[in-house]
């Protein structure tokens, strides 16, 4: 029917430190994200990045201050839209507890993913220099 108008929902935490540097993880694959992932069906955006960052970093207690801003991204190689709502997000965690399928998380300069050329990173990039 209208096959380009569907998207895979991701809701995505901008986590910021001190420093201005941004958290990401790596979940299942080698590249950077922001932490977050997909809404099940039927669940609110904001439940659904509590649910993930309990999930992914052992996070219970998130200040969601609002949405930041959304985003969309095309991946060609498995004809699939995704849609990004991110959130800006504060938390008092110094340490996380990395969840099933999260092997690294980290604070780092948004700047150093200003030329990688995995397409995750780029919107990474781009989320946390245009907020």
């Amino acid at each position: 029917m209208y096959p380009n108008a569907f998207y895979r929902v991701n809701v995505k935490a901008l986590i910021r430190d001190d420093n201005g540097r941004i958290l990401v993880v790596k979940e299942n694959q080698d590249t950077r994200s922001l932490p977050g992932g997909g809404l099940d069906h039927g669940e609110e955006a904001e439940e659904g990045i509590r649910r993930e960052l309990k999930e992914e970093l052992g996070i219970q207690d998130a200040n969601i201050a609002g949405i930041n801003q959304t985003r969309t991204l095309e991946l060609k190689t498995k004809q699939v839209w995704l849609l990004w709502i991110v959130y800006d997000v504060s938390v008092n965690a110094a340490a996380f507890h990395l969840g099933d399928g999260v092997s690294d998380s980290c604070y780092i300069d948004p700047g150093t993913l200003k030329s990688s050329k995995n397409v995750f990173e780029q919107l990474v990039y781009k989320v946390a220099v245009s907020s």
